[in-house]
């Protein structure tokens, strides 16, 4: 197979990775847990003095988004999957997270994959999410996914395995339709569960992520706190949150997921570099430019004369 309508195969892959599909087929093989506490002062700060073009306050929620999306198109390897043994870069770059219609044990939650272009500014971003948490908090019967599903639910048991086991198959082999993908909402670039939203203490725990669907990257957000702290004589303040990731080891290496982090806490503390759109890096290569690429190498590495 090297065609999916949802991603492009990845031809230039080490060695060493190319096996690691074999030896670990499955997400639940390769799951890789990190924790680590973000500084968010900049975050907080930004918030503060600045204001959306519609003339209100940004979420610390939109801030973090946009800042992991813009690591995600800045650091592409994040944005991969592995399906079918092989490689793939996401045609598209998205996130998919829960709503509760309103704090309390009765209230539905509510998902919604959401698309984004890779130049996207904050601006833009908190728009599109923004306008998802009005539309997701609306009772069940208008939100799309919750649509699909119990339109499925209506029907007898063997029935659903058949259709939940053809989508399974469709979905393996690159062929699954957008709606069908945006219906389950585990297709996205990550999944993100604030739960600090929901005043979630302790830290922040780990999610696993799910065989089904290509999601490789989970992310749950933990409490903003508050630490207060001298230095040189002044009494400053340090705004924190604890945040686990959840990554399939196999798209990417350690190196890269570091360096990625990194990033990714430069823009939290530096929001309006969010403001500005991002110089991205260029696509993958195409087989024939892969193999373009390597004639090119052989040729030009040095050769042992005896």
């Amino acid at each position: 197979m090297s065609r999916r309508n949802d991603a492009v195969r990845i031809y230039d892959i080490p060695p060493y990775k190319q096996i690691f599909p074999y030896i670990m087929p499955k997400r639940c093989e390769s799951l890789v847990y990190q924790n680590m506490v973000l500084d968010l002062t900049g975050t907080v700060e930004f918030i503060k003095h600045n204001k959306s073009p519609e003339g209100r306050s940004y979420r610390v929620f939109e801030v973090f988004l946009s800042a992991i999306l813009r690591t995600i198109a800045m650091r592409p390897e994040l944005n991969r999957f592995v399906s079918h043994y092989q490689y793939w870069q996401r045609k598209d770059l998205s996130v998919n997270f829960v709503v509760k219609e309103d704090y309390s044990d009765e209230s539905p939650e509510h998902s919604m994959p959401l698309y984004f272009r890779e130049d996207m500014t904050l601006d833009e971003i908190a728009a599109i999410i923004n306008s998802a948490i009005e539309e997701q908090r609306k009772p069940a019967s208008s939100n799309f996914t919750d649509k699909a599903i119990l339109f499925f639910l209506k029907f007898p048991r063997p029935i659903i395995r058949l259709v939940v086991g053809t989508a399974n198959l469709l979905d393996r082999h690159g062929k699954a339709p957008k709606a069908l993908r945006d219906a389950d909402g585990l297709h996205t670039s990550l999944f993100v569960s604030n739960m600090g939203s929901i005043g979630l203490g302790g830290g922040s725990p780990h999610h696993h992520l799910y065989e089904w669907g290509t999601t490789s990257v989970f992310v749950t957000m933990g409490v903003l706190k508050r630490s207060r702290y001298q230095e040189n004589g002044r009494l400053l303040r340090r705004d924190t949150m604890e945040v686990g990731f959840t990554v399939d080891e196999r798209i990417t290496d350690g190196f890269y997921f570091t360096k990625s982090i990194k990033l990714f806490q430069e823009l939290l503390s530096h929001p309006e570099m969010l403001l500005k759109r991002p110089d991205l890096p260029p696509g993958p290569l195409s087989k024939r430019e892969y193999k373009r690429a390597r004639k090119a190498s052989a040729q030009t590495a040095p050769t042992n004369d005896r």
